[in-house]
Order: structure tokens, then sequence, then C-alpha cells
């Protein structure tokens, strides 16, 4: 969604997947898992190029659809009750592209929230993902042929976002400058029969997202895997390894350990990071102090000298050969 929204205000696929470790011929395959140090890659390249304001969270949110949410958009169309949608899309949200986590919360009484927590999110991307979040909330309901009911919107958001939120959003009330970010509903609409409910459909499609799930949660996590996201999710500053540790609630002999037994090291993953990252910035045009700056390097010649034992050549040839090819 945010490489077709880049995409429509002309900016360069190459420009908007810089730094991600994802082609533009990737975006084809139906198998893709992006993960989500990529998908704060792509969303950094976006608001940097198109600038961090009101409503190109909402402008991404419209690309949405059910067939791109997958198992889990198959599976909220059979569901017999929006209740059923909702705890699919709760327990099943690893399947497909959210920044936030979502949450069901029921309190008792005549209404019930449904809380999408930012924590987890960049502190420079969150007013856009928060924004894009709510937003998808509304799209989808469009998509189901459903009108949501909002009682009371609440956001971590701006009086601006807030607007931009305006212009999508089926609420009596707005809340911006909030201490959470929930869409407050009414109880009675948990127990709205949809539209396009099959429930043989909906038992198989479920079937199959928990087996996706399974897969996932088997295969996704590795701790090198852990530690390469934490790095790509700002690598303009690197954390040490006792400060990763400590996110990861492990201890630096543990994670050591952990890392060479799957034939990785921290100082190889942040190598690996630092290069990726420098020659796809370099491909979409980047200059190289600005690159190095990006990086993290104080020094333009601390990052030349890395990028050359890295590539075995300079990062201006290696532009220049870039520029050569296309």
């Amino acid at each position: 969604m945010m490489v077709a929204v880049g995409a429509a205000h002309g900016f360069a696929e190459s420009l908007l997947l810089a730094g991600t470790g994802i082609a533009p011929a990737d975006l084809s395959d139906e198998d893709l898992r992006i993960w989500p140090d990529q998908e704060f890659a792509v969303a950094r390249n976006l608001v940097r190029a198109a600038g961090d304001r009101p409503g190109l969270g909402v402008e991404t949110a419209a690309q949405a659809t059910l067939g791109k949410a997958g198992l889990v958009g198959l599976a909220a169309l059979a569901s017999a009750t929006m209740a059923d949608v909702l705890a699919i899309a709760v327990r099943y949200q690893d399947l497909v592209s959210v920044a936030a986590r979502y949450d069901l919360v029921d309190a008792g009484g005549d209404e019930v929230a449904l809380v999408a927590d930012g924590s987890a999110i960049p502190d420079d991307l969150r007013g856009y993902f928060l924004e894009r979040e709510v937003a998808l909330i509304f799209v989808a309901g469009r998509a189901l042929d459903v009108e949501i009911p909002g009682v009371r919107l609440e956001l971590e958001l701006d009086v601006d976002r807030a607007a931009a939120l305006a212009e999508i959003a089926t609420v009596e009330r707005i809340v911006p400058g909030s201490s959470r970010t929930a869409l407050v509903l009414p109880r009675r609409f948990l127990e709205l029969t949809m539209p396009h409910a099959d429930s043989h459909t909906a038992s198989l499609i479920e079937r199959q997202c928990r087996d996706a799930l399974q897969v996932l949660l088997d295969g996704g996590w590795k701790l090198s895997t852990l530690v390469r996201e934490r790095l790509l999710r700002d690598p303009g500053t690197v954390p040490s390894m006792a400060e990763v540790a400590a996110e990861l609630h492990i201890n630096v002999r543990t994670l050591r350990r952990q890392l060479t037994a799957e034939g990785a090291s921290f100082r190889g993953l942040l190598n690996t990071v630092r290069e990726n990252t420098a020659s796809e910035l370099l491909r979409a045009g980047a200059t190289v102090e600005d690159v190095a700056r990006r990086l993290g390097y104080a020094e333009t010649a601390n990052f030349t000298h890395a990028f050359t034992r890295w590539m075995g050549m300079s990062p201006r040839a290696y532009r220049q050969s870039q520029s050569r090819d296309r």
C-alpha cells in the first residue's frame, strides 16, 4: 500500500524500498513476507519523500482491500457476526500488515473498545501509522458492506490528524490528544449479522489461518531475525549488544551463544544491515554524505573505508557503476 501511494506521488519504487532488502520485482510475489522492520523502513522512506503530513495515513489505508488481507480478509468476510469478525481480526493480526497491536477491550456495560497499541512503532513514524491503522478499520468496514456506528474515537494524535480521519470515520465524536487510541463501539454492534456469512467457508478458512499462523511462529522467530529487525529499525542509531540483549530480556552471554548456534554474530548482522542499507540507498540516488549520515557515521571517510571493505570499491565508484547500469 505504501509503495502504491508513493508511486502515485511520483516517487520511484527503488527510493521507497531503499534499506529494506526488498526488490521491486519482489512485490509481485504473493508469498513475500514483510517483516516489521522492513515496513518501518518503507514508511520512513515515504514520509521523508512526501512529508509527514496529516492525511497520508488515510491515503495509504484507502489502498487496502480484503484481498490484500489474504486469509484473514476472507475469514472476516465469511464470518457470522461482527463479534466473529473482530475475534478473527485480533486473533490472526500477525498474518496481515499492521503496525499496531489490536485488542478488543470489554469492561462491561453498553460499550466495547477496539484498542490499537502503537507503543512498538518508532517515535518518528507513530503519527503516520496510528492514523493509517485507525483509517484501516473504516476501510475494512466498507469492504465488508458494514457501516461502523462508532460512539467515540479516542486518538493519541493531534487535531490535524483527527481532522484527516474525520473524512473517513463514521463516528459521533473524535477526541484528539487522548491517552490511548481506541474506537468505542456500542455493544449491540457485536450482534450484527454479516451480509456475506457462510459458516462452512468461515470454518475452512479459519483452519487455514491457524495453520498459517503456526508456520509463521515456527519459522519466523529466530533470534538473529529479531536482532536484525532491531538493527534495521533505525540504522543511524547503533545500539550496543548489551542494549539489544536487554530489549530482548536475555543476557549478553545468552545472546552471543544463540547467535553463534544460528551461524550469526552481532557484528556480522550489524555489518550486513549497514552494507545492504548503504548499497540500496546509493542505488536509489542518495549521496555518499547522506548515506554516511543516515547510517550514523560521524565522518564520511569512516563510512567510505567500511563500504570499500564490504564491497571492494568505494561508495562513489559503486554509485557510478549503478548509474551506468540503468
